[in-house]
Parts: C-alpha cells; sequence; structure tokens
C-alpha cells in the first residue's frame, strides 16, 4: 500500500511525496515483462513465447524502465484517489527514485483547483451613491433629444455661435504663401461646442457663405510643446456653407413623436426622471458590487492556478479573434489577463462563500426570473438555452451573496445631486 506525504506549497500548488512499497512494485515488474514478451520477436522462438528468462536478460533496462514509468504513474493516480486531488495542469516530476529499501519514491507537484479559507466576508464598511436626479438634468436631457430631431437648414446669415458650418483650410508661411500639402477641404465646425480649436472658431463668426479670411493661431511661451511655444500660425478659410439647427418646439406633439405612449409634455419628463433615475441607480449598484467584490477578494487572499488563467484567455482570444481576426493573440492575452485572474477568483470565492453560508438558487428563483418576463418569445428563449440560464443561476447567486454580505455590514448611503 502507498503511503502519501503532502506539502501545500501555496492554496493551490502542491508536493506529493509518494512512497510505493516494494513488494508492490513486482507484480507490475512482471507485467511489463509480459507485455515486452508479446511485442518483440526473438529469432529462434514465435512471438510472444520467448522465456521470461531470456526477456529479463535481453531487455533488462527496458523492463525496469517500464516498470518505473507504470509504478510511478500508478502510485500517482492512488495518491490522487485517496486524498480526493483534483488536478488542472500537466504534474510536474521532481524526482523518481529508489530508496535504500528499494521503494519507489515519488515526488511530484501538482496544481489544483484553489483551496479557499474565509477570513472574513462581513463586517465591512461600504458606500453607495444615491443620485438625485434635478429638472435641469430633466430639461437638458430633453434638450439633447429635441438637438436628435432638429432640422439642419442651410442659410445665408453671418456666422454665430451654434451653427454648423463647412469651409475650406490653406496653411499659409508668414508672408502668406499656401503651404504645399497643408489645405484641408470641407470641414466641419459646430461653432461653440469645443470640438474645434476655441481660438479659431472665434474668428469665423460674423463670416457668411463664400467669404475668405485670414486667421491666426497663437501659442503662449509657455506651451508645453517646445516647438510651438510662441509661434504663430496662419490659415486662409473659405466658408462653404453655414448652417443652423431648427430645434423641434416642446409641445405634445414632439412627445408623441418621441413616444406614443405619453400624451403630454409633462408626462416626458416624469418618463425622463424615471429612465435618468433607473440608469443611474444602476451604474451605482455596478459600481458598489464592484468595489464589495474587491473588498472580499483582498481579504480572502488566495493564488490562482496559472492554468485555468490560460484556459479563460484561450476561450476570450477565440471569441474576440472570431469576430476581428487581425487582432495578435499576444495583446489579447496581456489586455485581458488582469480581468481573467479576477473574474476566476470571483467564481471560485462565492462559491466558497454560498458553500459555507448555505446559499443556494433554488428552482423557484429559476421559475421566478422567467415568470416576470413580460415576452413569452424571449421565456421560450431562455427555457430552451441551458446556458442562458446558468447565467441567470449565476448572476441571481452573485444577488443571494451580495445581499448576505451587505446585510452583515455597515453601508453608508452618498447622496450625488446631479445637476
Amino acid at each position: 500500500m502507498i503511503t502519501t506525504e503532502i506539502k501545500n506549497l501555496s492554496t493551490c500548488r502542491k508536493e506529493l511525496n509518494i512512497t510505493m512499497p516494494k513488494e508492490e512494485l513486482e507484480p507490475i515488474r512482471e507485467k511489463q515483462i509480459k507485455r515486452i514478451q508479446k511485442e518483440v520477436q526473438i529469432p529462434g522462438f514465435r512471438k510472444g513465447k520467448a522465456p521470461k528468462q531470456f526477456i529479463k536478460k535481453q531487455y533488462g533496462q527496458l523492463i525496469e524502465a517500464y516498470m518505473l514509468e507504470a509504478a510511478a504513474e500508478e502510485s500517482f493516480k492512488q495518491a490522487l484517489a485517496e486524498h480526493d486531488i483534483t488536478v488542472v495542469d500537466q504534474p510536474e516530476a521532481k524526482k523518481i527514485e529508489f530508496n535504500d529499501d528499494g521503494d519507489l519514491v515519488s515526488v511530484i507537484e501538482v496544481d489544483t483547483y484553489p483551496e479557499i479559507e474565509l477570513q472574513k466576508i462581513t463586517g465591512f464598511e461600504l458606500t453607495r451613491d444615491k443620485y438625485i436626479i434635478t429638472d435641469k438634468l430633466v430639461d437638458e436631457t430633453i434638450d439633447r433629444m429635441r438637438k436628435e430631431k432638429a432640422e439642419i437648414r442651410t442659410i445665408d446669415a453671418p456666422i454665430e455661435e451654434g451653427h454648423l458650418v463647412v469651409f475650406d483650410m490653406q496653411e499659409l508661411d508668414a508672408g502668406g504663401v499656401p503651404i504645399i500639402g497643408k489645405k484641408y477641404n470641407d470641414l466641419n465646425v459646430k461653432v461653440g461646442e469645443g470640438r474645434f480649436d476655441p481660438e479659431l472658431e472665434k474668428q469665423l463668426i460674423g463670416l457668411k457663405t463664400g467669404e475668405e479670411k485670414q486667421i491666426v493661431k497663437e501659442y503662449p511661451e509657455d506651451f508645453p510643446q517646445k516647438d510651438y511655444a510662441g509661434k504663430k500660425e496662419y490659415y486662409l478659410v473659405n466658408i462653404k456653407k453655414v448652417q443652423e439647427e431648427i430645434l423641434p418646439e416642446l409641445n405634445d406633439e414632439f412627445v408623441a413623436e418621441v413616444d406614443e405612449s405619453l400624451q403630454t409634455v409633462d408626462d416626458l419628463k416624469k418618463e425622463v426622471h424615471k429612465r435618468l433615475e433607473l440608469e443611474h441607480k444602476m451604474e451605482s449598484e455596478n459600481r458598489f458590487t464592484a468595489d464589495l467584490t474587491q473588498k472580499l477578494l483582498e481579504a480572502n487572499p488566495f493564488d490562482m492556478p496559472a492554468a485555468l488563467i490560460e484556459n479563460y484567455l484561450d476561450h476570450v482570444v477565440r471569441d474576440i479573434k472570431g469576430r476581428d481576426p487581425q487582432l495578435k493573440e499576444e495583446d489579447i492575452r496581456q489586455h485581458y489577463r488582469q480581468e481573467a485572474e479576477f473574474t476566476l477568483k470571483w467564481h471560485y470565492l462565492k462559491e466558497k462563500i454560498a458553500e459555507e453560508q448555505q446559499i443556494k438558487v433554488e428552482d423557484e428563483d429559476i421559475n421566478k426570473f422567467l415568470d416576470e418576463l413580460k415576452d413569452e418569445k424571449i421565456r421560450e428563449v431562455y427555457e430552451k438555452n441551458p446556458n442562458l440560464l446558468e447565467r441567470v443561476r449565476e448572476d441571481i447567486l452573485n444577488r443571494k451573496i451580495t445581499d448576505y454580505i451587505v446585510s452583515n455590514s455597515k453601508v453608508k448611503e452618498n447622496e450625488i445631486k446631479l445637476d
């Protein structure tokens, strides 16, 4: 019977010191002799009929090599089964040799799923943001909706702030001579929006379609880029088109166009307020959950086997390269490695928390989720897709674990007024 001494090198790596007594080696040796006896062809003997003594003498070294390999493999399997160890990567044999008593001694290092000892899962001090939606934010949101439906009208009038301008711009030297290769055609700028150079934008104001003007860009002496500090750039602009946005009037007709289920401007304001509240609540909850997850991982440190991380990244690479084959695998792995480790650690940590606290996702939890789906077709998609249902199970488990930790921690509410 084998004996095994186990040394934990980390939370996910073990050293197994396995001893197989010499009396258990002989049957394995005999098995290898028979194996060679069947495989080799000896002159003067029918295949498989050569005497064992002849086989031992002729193939002694090969027999011992086969026996050593088979015995080490057998003792390793027994050790894993006896101690209920699951290996996640190829084992690394550090030593396989006979001791002075003729026993086979194997020293093998293995990576396992992380063994987690929960140190702290309650008693955290947490902050949850609560956003206050103001009338000003609602009005600004509705103004953006109006701008999305604005009519763009070409006008024959001097440029003002807010106008859309199409123009050509030719860079000049200090003497006013055009610089070859420095002409920019059909530039589109909304004056005052800030996407173009504000200093140059101001010099467009007052011009009309068809007019030209030389404008100047002056860099201050303390400009960060030394090559430009204290210098001037000269441009000749030619205005090709001036347009203005005509916003739709904020009335019941506009409201119906935005959402036919709404009737009045007041209805729209209430709906926008509700949407903004939900949007920022979800944002706050996601940030709160991420912060809680980070605190849990910091309070309960453990190592993650490299093999599991690489396997996770294999799936990421396949998914991303399937959408964009031009991306390099090495770049993808480097970009997502930290996220992979974080995701895997949270997966195993939450499973451990659920196990110790007996937090479970019952069938009734899944059924409740399905019952809340208003669209029967969407419900049917979930019911027929085990992967989607597993994702639902994970989401529910996450929520239950979060609820447990939050109910056993201190949560401070931080009000943020959104103007």
